[in-house]
């Protein structure tokens, strides 16, 4: 198919959709070409061919984006693909809540569920929105696709650097505040400050302002929440007043003590059990931003 659509040959396409029974994407492609309506609910596609037909429609949509097909066809087909990513994003995200829910991660649980995560559908929804950022009038569309992938990477949270997390609700930021959508803009760097601040600040009570706090975040981190701080602090017009962060880098002592903590934090963390451990400090990878996780809900 993605040969016929190089070669604009589009009658020889449409047969060729027709006859396809292996994915629906191919039979929605085939009723655009042909002009019919769509009518896409959360029953259009199998949820367990999620991640299949995105990714097929991401190769059918730079063929078509390079072929002679009319814009209002391609237009058609980006909304489509844009629908998929979000059902399939609220489909992930409410099968990591039932795994956490039993104390486990979705990823270790999909044999139970029937379904895989795919890590590069993160990146195949992050190509889509690089595609669309060079086109006009798209910014509705690049706000859905970064909460998509904003779901997802929170849901295998496990199985992701907690950076890459965070860069990814920086841009879900960004462009919902593009769309208008300031307040959950703000939210959404405030949780990520909350959950990118050192450790030691966290567990800091605040009643003594002036005391000195270990930093033992790597760089990658420590440039996600700076980066989150200032859009706040752009957005919101507020300057945030940090406590003294000394990072392990910088002092030697720092690192000794940070060492001892780690130390005996862990030995405390054999003793808790799983389900503790998901109630307690959220700022492990998999339970990254919870705070602002209800503002998904189940769209």
């Amino acid at each position: 198919m993605i040969e016929l659509i190089q070669q604009n040959k589009f009658p020889e396409l449409k047969e060729a959709l027709k006859n396809s029974d292996e994915l629906q994407i191919h039979e929605y492609l085939y009723d655009i070409l042909n002009g019919n309506a769509l009518e896409i609910d959360n029953e259009s596609f199998s949820p367990y061919s999620y991640q299949i037909e995105f990714l097929e429609g991401l190769q059918l949509y730079k063929a078509l984006e390079k072929s002679e097909i009319q814009a209002e066809y391609l237009k058609q087909f980006s909304n489509l693909l844009v629908q998929l990513a979000f059902m399939m994003s609220a489909h992930v995200q409410m099968l990591s809540d039932k795994a956490m829910n039993n104390g486990a991660y979705l990823t270790d649980l999909g044999h139970i569920y029937r379904f895989k995560v795919y890590p590069e559908i993160r990146d195949g929804i992050q190509e889509f929105i690089d595609l669309l950022k060079i086109k006009l009038e798209e910014d509705k569309a690049i706000a859905n696709l970064t909460a998509a992938k904003a779901k997802i990477s929170n849901s295998i949270g496990n199985i992701l650097e907690k950076y890459e997390i965070g860069e990814d609700m920086l841009q879900f930021a960004e462009h919902f505040e593009k769309v208008g959508e300031t307040e959950i803009a703000i939210r959404i760097h405030q949780g990520i400050m909350n959950d990118f601040e050192c450790e030691s600040v966290k567990l800091s009570s605040g009643i003594i302002p002036e005391a000195s706090h270990i930093d033992d975040r790597p760089e990658a981190e420590i440039e996600i929440f700076e980066k989150a701080k200032n859009h706040f602090e752009r957005l919101t017009g507020q300057k945030i007043q940090e406590p003294n962060r000394i990072h392990i880098k910088e002092n030697i002592d720092a690192k000794n003590l940070a060492d001892s903590t780690t130390i005996q934090s862990q030995s405390q963390t054999q003793k808790q059990s799983f389900s503790e451990q998901n109630t307690t400090s959220q700022s492990s990878k998999p339970g990254l931003l919870d705070r602002i996780k209800k503002m998904f809900g189940n769209n």
